[in-house]
């Protein structure tokens, strides 16, 4: 049992900063006005949990991000979605968000990345996106 648990954090660590590698590259930032791509606008309304594994402990799950966004055209409310941000909900959220820019995009996410005994104001939570 107790190989399984290091086995499974061991790849949860390796996953997770080969993650954040990849997002260096063609990664858009937005604040709460959203990020406009082809006349729309993809914008984190708000996040409504946020169960990621804290920097600095070693956790048997992941954790995930749920979260709230909106995509506006026009400043007219297109639609609004929940999404639940996991290493298991990558290209579904992927693909969803998609259709609404003509550039493929392959992650959505948010900043900051969780920290040990340090608590995230939900002024400071920023939707990620990025582009292939």
């Amino acid at each position: 049992m107790k190989s399984v648990i290091l086995f499974l954090t061991i790849f949860l660590a390796q996953c997770s900063s080969k993650q954040s590698s990849d997002m260096a590259n063609n990664t858009n930032i937005t604040n709460q006005k959203g990020v406009t791509q082809e006349e729309y606008q993809i914008k984190l309304k708000k996040v409504t949990a946020d169960s990621r594994c804290p920097e600095g402990l070693n956790c048997v799950w992941e954790g995930q991000v749920e979260m709230i966004v909106a995509v506006y055209k026009a400043d007219k409310l297109i639609e609004e979605k929940e999404l639940i941000v996991n290493s298991q909900t990558v290209s579904e959220n992927a693909t969803w968000a998609s259709k609404y820019s003509k550039k493929a995009i392959t992650f959505i996410g948010v900043t900051p990345e969780r920290i040990k005994d340090e608590l995230i104001n939900d002024s400071d939570y920023k939707l990620l996106i990025k582009y292939d």
